[in-house]
């Protein structure tokens, strides 16, 4: 007995959508037409102008006369339906666009030291009322923005290591510098900070390598042993350290137990280099006796009024009744580099009022005098002079070339000064009435 014949099947045809009908594609991949209206999908074998117009005129009688163009738009609009897939990836997309949203606003609680409690706390609602305010949107996303103090913690704390992991293995395969200074902050806490040049395709990269802390001591065997054990940790050849710079402490420069004698000791191709603005720092703390004497003098009338509450507000009202383009002095801290020149500036800026509070102080009857006034204004332009040369010598990607031209150009410049003063000549000195 043969098989019966298999049925053609029946197209779809543009004159169908008169009637109300698409088509789709059903389960068993083939055409069927669909209802616009009640969505129902009929069988291909419903595929015709009849069947499709008995279907219209029995289950939808209001619809019969409509036009074209009401069935085209009800085909555009089933055509850009949301669908489900649709959905899931939109909400996808959503949820990781505020997960980095929330990564990038981590990153900038990092780069401004502040509590990672800030993001809660001032960002979110300040990003809802920017919202309501300006773009009169809901802050639903917002509110979906992961911002909790543990939140921001992690992401640092993933981002610091993604970042240290990349670094390291960079520092595996190519030649760097190493900088290292250790300092103590508060509650006495010494920490020894780590820094590291190298080339990352044909440019000077500068990055932190490691901050941590010293526990007990800071000889040069503690921090010998913190450098080792990381270069040790992450698999870092010693001998990819081509030099090694240090401020010009005993335990970091000694000739015989210092760190850097210690690392010379593993790594002997290894240069090692005292940090040009330590140097530059210290000679400028040399001051001759009579500089040195105005030098107190200047101190000891800046601590006089801002050592106490009560001047320090008197004086302010002084300077704003002076008429001053500034009513507060600044205090000199010996860690500041910057710190002596800048009280010296605004000494003398304030030199009048300074005078007229202090009148009956023995360190201004010394300021006065004709020789004092030569000796504070001369310290005042020498040290604005030394605090712009040590801002050269400071920033990303200056090299130990670039410092030793504006160190020797700096002492070119003392030379012409000198000369200059020789001859009577005030052209290299800032004019200070005094």
């Amino acid at each position: 007995m043969s098989n019966p014949k298999t049925r053609p099947k029946r197209r779809y045809s543009e004159q169908f959508l008169k009637f109300g009908f698409i088509a789709v594609e059903t389960n068993r991949k083939e055409t069927a037409p669909l209802c616009l209206i009640c969505l129902q999908v009929l069988s291909n074998e419903s595929m015709r102008s009849c069947r499709l117009q008995h279907h219209l005129k029995s289950k939808h009688p209001q619809k019969a006369a409509s036009p074209l163009e009401y069935f085209e738009s009800l085909k555009e609009s089933f055509e850009n339906r949301p669908r489900v897939g649709s959905l899931f990836a939109n909400s996808r997309s959503a949820a990781i666009r505020v997960q980095r949203a929330s990564y990038e606003i981590s990153l900038l609680i990092a780069k401004t030291g502040n509590n990672h409690s800030v993001g809660e706390q001032l960002i979110k609602p300040a990003i809802a009322t920017f919202l309501k305010t300006v773009g009169q949107t809901d802050d639903k996303e917002v509110a979906a923005l992961p911002l909790s103090n543990n939140t921001v913690c992690r992401r640092i704390d993933r981002m610091a290591e993604d970042i240290e992991q990349k670094l390291v293995e960079k520092l595996r395969s190519r030649s760097f510098s190493l900088q290292m200074d250790e300092s103590t902050i508060r509650q006495s806490e010494a920490l020894l900070m780590s820094y590291v040049r190298y080339i990352d395709q044909e440019d000077l990269k500068e990055e932190m390598l490691f901050c941590r802390s010293l526990e007990t001591t800071t000889t040069a065997t503690d921090i010998y042993k913190q450098v080792r054990e990381y270069l040790s940790e992450h698999k870092i050849p010693i001998e990819n350290m081509v030099s090694c710079v240090a401020d010009g402490a005993p335990a970091m420069m000694g000739r015989k137990k210092g760190c850097l004698k210690m690392l010379k000791d593993d790594n002997p191709g290894m240069l090692t280099i005292h940090c040009v603005i330590h140097r530059e720092n210290l000679v400028a703390r040399t001051l001759s006796p009579s500089l040195h004497k105005v030098m107190q003098a200047v101190i000891k009338c800046v601590n006089e009024i801002k050592a106490k509450p009560k001047f320090e507000r008197l004086f302010e009202q002084f300077c704003h009744g002076q008429q001053e383009a500034h009513v507060r002095l600044l205090i000199h801290t010996e860690i500041r580099w910057l710190s002596k020149g800048n009280c010296l500036r605004r000494f003398m800026e304030l030199f009048d009022a300074v005078v007229e509070f202090l009148k009956d102080k023995e360190e201004v009857a010394l300021l006065t005098s004709f020789e004092g006034k030569i000796l504070v204004s001369y310290l005042a332009d020498i040290f604005d002079f030394l605090n712009g040369l040590n801002l050269k010598l400071q920033g990303k990607k200056v090299s130990l070339i670039e410092a030793q031209e504006s160190i020797q150009g700096f002492i070119k410049f003392l030379r012409v000064a000198a000369n200059n003063v020789r001859a009577r000549n005030s052209i290299s000195f800032l004019v200070e009435e005094v």
